[in-house]
């Protein structure tokens, strides 16, 4: 295996690490089972990408003092070492490794809050709705997952890394809006992701913000070709910035939202993805979507953005996302989707560095066919084949009569 097989992202993650890497296997060296050579495979493309890379393999039999200081339970189980910080791997797979590097790479812990109590989706819950798969994804990437609920009596701090509001259906009191305003006017980091339906009661925030989320829903023609749906945006290009300079697939967008730059005087805006170039926000619900000229907005429609400023000695950064269910456990997996949210995340607590695309541990197989298709298939097997095996099965049996 060469380089070349290896993903964008482990290729980018090597390039930015500027130390070098001490591995070393614990393996023993039984005849049978002897796992030396997978492992010298597997790691060479590695070393042939980044040459200061370093392995070497210690027998636990004939050195038992090193495997037990190192913590080691598994034949063939790798020690990496990345300035002085140590993971272990017991698995050879490229996207374990990756997610390992990046952990080593992170210096400081990068603490991720998820507002609950109002609907938001949650860390801890496996609904459709919620984040349990996004947390996974995070914590494989060296953040510490935390959730704040204003009636347990938590508060905010400006210096936690990142405050996510995953999309609350149920409106907020003012004085939790308030206490978020504070967290903002402090410095504080935030990714807002918006439902269609209902901004909980959090328009002081965009006010804040200085951004306009008008009501509606965007309707992408292009979209509705490919899925059927016409509550589903398309984003196939992405704005010149750290969070999307390496996408290179689509992402989807349930149910989006739009975001408009309005009457801001702190923060820079910048647009992050517009999607629905011949689509339009749609006003009067999508039973029967057709634009209505002076009711909808056309096209193209910014449905994430970025805004950042300088304040007290730091970068505070806010990104929104118009759709609350992108990241969602339904949409993560689609398309390029837990790519963008990762990196976007990077992005707000500062490590830009670790920005890349995820390796993918699998290839999507699955089979897109027209209903005309599926019809004749179906056809096909429920009568047709049967059918013939009958005419067969009479025909061979009437031949035999004869002879």
């Amino acid at each position: 295996m060469c380089i070349r097989d290896r993903s964008t992202a482990t290729i980018e993650t090597l390039k930015k690490i500027d130390s070098p890497i001490t591995i070393t296997a614990f393996v023993t060296t039984d005849a049978e089972g002897d796992l030396r050579q997978p492992i010298v495979n597997f790691l060479t493309p590695y070393q042939l990408e980044k040459n200061d890379i370093q392995f070497n393999f210690i027998n636990p039999r004939e050195d038992p003092f090193a495997a037990k200081k190192a913590g080691v339970t598994v034949n063939g189980e790798l020690v990496i070492e990345l300035k002085g910080r140590t993971e272990k791997l017991k698995t050879l797979n490229e996207q374990d490794l990756t997610n390992l590097l990046i952990r080593l790479m992170r210096n400081n812990q990068r603490v991720i809050t998820a507002l609950v109590g109002h609907g938001e989706g949650d860390f801890s819950r496996q609904g459709s709705k919620d984040l349990s798969d996004l947390g996974k994804k995070l914590s494989a990437r060296g953040f510490q997952l935390d959730v704040l609920n204003f009636a347990s009596g938590q508060d905010l701090e400006p210096n936690q890394s990142v405050l996510i509001i995953a999309a609350p259906t149920v409106t907020l009191l003012p004085g939790e809006v308030n206490r978020i305003k504070r967290y903002l006017e402090g410095g504080g980091n935030l990714l807002w992701m918006i439902d269609d339906a209902t901004t909980a009661g959090l328009d002081p925030i965009s006010e804040h913000l200085g951004v306009a989320l008008p009501t509606g829903v965007v309707v992408d023609p292009s979209a509705r070709l490919r899925s059927g749906s016409v509550a589903l945006s398309l984003a196939q290009s992405y704005a010149d910035h750290p969070v999307t300079e390496l996408m290179n697939v689509n992402t989807v967008f349930p149910y989006a939202r739009g975001i408009f730059e309005f009457d801001n005087k702190d923060y820079r805006f910048t647009p992050l993805i517009t999607v629905a170039p011949q689509g339009w926000i749609e006003t009067q619900g999508l039973k029967n979507a057709t634009f209505q000229e002076g009711e909808d907005k056309k096209g193209p429609i910014t449905i994430a953005a970025t805004l950042e400023r300088s304040i007290k000695d730091k970068v505070q950064r806010v990104v929104i996302v118009g759709s609350g269910r992108a990241f969602s456990n339904e949409f993560l997996a689609s398309l390029g989707n837990a790519d963008l949210v990762t990196n976007i995340i990077n992005w707000i607590s500062g490590d830009e560095l670790l920005i890349s695309i995820e390796p993918k541990s699998r290839v999507d197989m699955s089979l897109n066919l027209p209903p005309v298709a599926i019809s004749l298939i179906v056809t096909g097997f429920l009568f047709a084949g049967p059918i013939g095996l009958l005419i067969a099965g009479m025909l061979i049996w009437w031949l035999r009569r004869r002879a």
